[in-house]
């Protein structure tokens, strides 16, 4: 069963923080959909030690949810939206961006803050 959409980000920031055994800073998960028919979902952490981004498995059903928000906040817009990217820090905060590509290579973000 799907949960409401306004309860998406809580159980993506917690499919995050379930996934790291290990002290960190912020993660981030990121859904690419520059071509429609291929969804690309990544997601890494960093830890206080190292900057470097350590790699999180993202699961089918994390990829849906976020899928899911990610058609939610951009129907109806008439911008094309291609890449959303949601960071959590290890004190709860979390962000959603929406970005697209423009012809000239800029990018440009709508951001969501709680």
């Amino acid at each position: 069963m799907q949960p409401d959409i306004k309860n998406v980000p809580q159980h993506l920031g917690q499919f995050l923080y379930e996934q790291i055994k290990e002290p960190w800073l912020e993660a981030q998960l990121i859904l690419n959909c520059e071509d429609e028919n291929v969804l690309e979902c990544t997601a890494h952490y960093q830890t206080a030690d190292d900057a470097s981004e350590q790699p999180i498995t993202v699961t089918d059903e994390i990829v849906g949810l976020f899928n899911t928000l990610f058609d939610k906040a951009t129907q109806h817009q008439p911008e094309n939206w291609t890449r959303a990217i949601f960071t959590i820090t290890r004190q709860g905060q979390f962000n959603l961006n929406f970005e697209r590509d423009n012809n000239n290579d800029e990018v440009i973000t709508a951001q969501q803050t709680h």
